[in-house]
């Protein structure tokens, strides 16, 4: 499994082919703020059902898979990563860090208002590593 630094993303989303972008969190997470462009994904989706729904989608790009902090993501990505190859994708990584580090470097996080400062912290536990907004 490959990991793909935040700064590496940032400069392919403002490329002239953006990777597709999947969020794996709950809806409750994505709703608070996620990376623009990403289409969310249940944690414990099973590679059928993300075969059959995102297939068409990744024929051709590149694939970016982010949670809080990279350990929902990297799950999926190891049960998923077999769609590459039948679904053409040219690449699929997952965003070291997730979407906190991404957040804690000054990063833009959208709702579903446009660019906010706030972030789900997923549980207390987690939220410490976030570095809130002034």
């Amino acid at each position: 499994m490959e990991n793909l630094e935040t700064s590496e993303l940032a400069a392919m989303l403002a490329g002239p082919e953006p990777p597709l972008l999947f969020d794996i969190r709950t809806a409750g997470e994505y709703e608070k703020s996620h990376i623009e462009t990403a289409i969310r994904i249940e944690p414990d989706i099973g590679q059928d059902d993300f075969e059959t729904l995102y297939a068409a989608l990744m024929a051709g790009r590149d694939i970016v898979l982010y949670c809080s902090v990279g350990q929902r993501s990297s799950e999926l990505l190891e049960r998923v990563e077999s769609a590459r190859g039948k679904t053409g994708a040219k690449s699929c990584r997952n965003l070291r860090g997730g979407i906190f580090r991404w957040y804690n470097e000054g990063r833009p996080v959208v709702d579903a208002s446009g660019t906010t400062d706030d972030i789900h912290g997923y549980d207390p536990v987690w939220a410490v590593m976030v570095e809130r907004r002034r």
